[in-house]
């Protein structure tokens, strides 16, 4: 086998959304274990994703694609001649490939083109359309799209929680991570074009709820732009509790993150790629849910995910990144992120601590009562 390439021309995906496509290179590496395996994006997401493709991806190497919207001619042909020099022997075509699909892999001479059928998907575009079976949930989730990928590669046996592949990383342990007592990870922070955030005055009670109850160290993690926030979180937390331990981790390579996540007993946070991370390096994780109409993609293949969620009816709609500014729900709420005072979308500010605290108290509870358990599994 000379070469299997992913056409994955995406419009402004985030990390997680990288993360979890990790699961189609994955799968084609079972099927071809000694091809070489090239992630065909655009040059916007390749540069800002250097990091992942490089360390944390199934795939070999990078070809570099016009970004979504360039039409200039000049770098389309440059493109399909380096396509075509690839001298792939199969393809797949992510169902979200924009502009870049089975028509361009068949002009380029790959002989096994595989995907879902759609809009502009001419006869004899695929040579293996993908069939997705009945789904479970009313749409078909990532199990379904797994299972129709590992079915026409001929790959049996596909169970829901052995479809998401750990996470490339270099294995190591965390420096000064403590020992004896429950470490739990807090995620409150997100993209700021679309407010995913469960307020954080409900994050600083359910942390001073796990120190109590519990003695657990909270981490408070996220990017550089989130220290400011965080740093607020952490002064609310330790407001009344000057013992408790609350460390703000932020700015680290994903590889750190990554490795961090795994010396972590659970992490609670907003639907965002450290949710992602952590179902990936296999540490469980409750996530609350707002304005994404996504929870139903990854139910399944989650296992140690535990989802909280209102399930508003306006909830269950779907966008992409470019179509935020024509979403409107039945509440009017915010789109974006603006400020840790608010305001917040309905559907997050309206969960209570009392509707998530349970399944982190049970999750807490037993790793309390087993400390560092959980961790030295991950590890092995």
């Amino acid at each position: 086998m000379d070469g299997v390439c992913v056409l994955a021309r995406l419009v402004e995906p985030g990390l997680g959304d990288l993360v979890q496509r990790n699961i189609a290179p994955a799968l084609l590496r079972r099927a071809f274990p000694t091809a070489r395996l090239t992630m065909v994006t655009g040059s916007t997401v390749a540069g800002r994703f250097a990091e992942f493709f490089e360390r944390h991806s199934y795939a070999t190497d990078v070809l570099e694609c016009p970004d979504p919207g360039d039409q200039d001619p000049h770098r389309w042909a440059r493109f399909r001649r380096e396509l075509a020099a690839l001298g792939a022997r199969v393809c797949f075509v992510d169902p979200d490939s924009r502009g870049l699909g089975a028509a361009e892999a068949r002009q380029a001479g790959i002989p096994v083109r595989l995907g879902l059928s759609g809009p502009g998907t001419a006869p004899g575009d695929l040579t293996h359309p993908l069939r997705l079976p009945p789904p479970l949930l009313g749409r078909a989730d990532l199990f379904d799209h797994a299972s129709a990928l590992a079915s026409a590669l001929g790959l049996a046996g596909l169970r829901p929680g052995a479809v998401v592949p750990p996470l490339p990383r270099t294995t190591g342990a965390v420096p000064d991570l403590p020992s004896g007592v429950p470490l739990l990870a807090v995620h409150p922070g997100g993209a700021p074009q679309w407010n995913r955030r469960w307020p954080p005055d409900r994050y600083a009670e359910l942390c001073r709820r796990a120190i109590g109850q519990y003695g657990a160290v909270c981490y408070l993690l996220g990017t550089g732009e989130d220290r400011a926030d965080l740093l607020g979180l952490a002064a609310a937390i330790t407001a009344g509790a000057p013992e408790a331990v609350v460390e703000v981790v932020t700015g680290n390579s994903l590889d750190r993150t990554a490795n961090l996540l795994a010396g972590m007993d659970l992490l609670v946070g907003n639907d965002s790629a450290l949710a992602h991370i952590a179902a990936a390096v296999r540490l469980p994780a409750v996530v609350l849910y707002g304005p994404t109409g996504t929870e139903f993609l990854w139910a399944r293949i989650y296992p140690h995910h535990y989802g909280v969620s209102l399930r508003y009816p306006c909830q269950s709609l779907t966008h992409r990144a470019g179509e935020l500014a024509g979403r409107h729900c039945a509440y009017d709420c915010p789109i974006p992120y603006s400020r840790a005072a608010g305001p917040y979308p309905r559907c997050l500010s309206d969960i209570d601590v009392d509707q998530v605290w349970p399944v982190v108290s049970r999750l807490l509870g037993t790793t309390a009562s087993e400390p560092g358990k959980a961790r030295a599994s991950r590890a092995h």
